[in-house]
């Protein structure tokens, strides 16, 4: 068998849902909302459009930093290719030095003057 209500619990929970109850201020009509919503959408166009602008700048700058990287290693192969030649002309240095130091010797011993 239902419980029969009384009169005080219907007055009590009708005085619970006043008090919980939103007022007209505190609820926005549908036009308020449409209006809000409107404005996210624009903000959030906004935010979209700067987000791919960005990304198009890091690819461009990705494409850059791939011909700065091509370059620095022609300039590596570059720099081994005049360090091979530095060695090998020190190396020539020290012959040339020699070949000095020989020819006066040479000459010294056959009686010609120097240079």
């Amino acid at each position: 068998m239902a419980k029969e209500v009384t009169l005080g619990e219907v007055h009590e929970l009708l005085m619970h849902v006043a008090e919980h109850m939103a007022t007209k201020e505190e609820t926005a009509t549908k036009t308020e909302l449409a209006e809000g919503l409107a404005g996210i959408r624009a903000e959030m166009a906004e935010g979209f459009a700067a987000v791919r602008e960005e990304m198009a700048t890091k690819v461009e700058m990705s494409a850059g930093f791939a011909s700065v990287r091509s370059e620095l290693s022609e300039v590596k192969e570059r720099l081994t290719d005049v360090e091979t030649a530095v060695e090998n002309l020190s190396g020539l240095t020290t012959e040339t030095d020699d070949l000095s130091d020989r020819m006066g010797r040479v000459e010294r011993h056959v009686g010609l003057q120097a240079l």
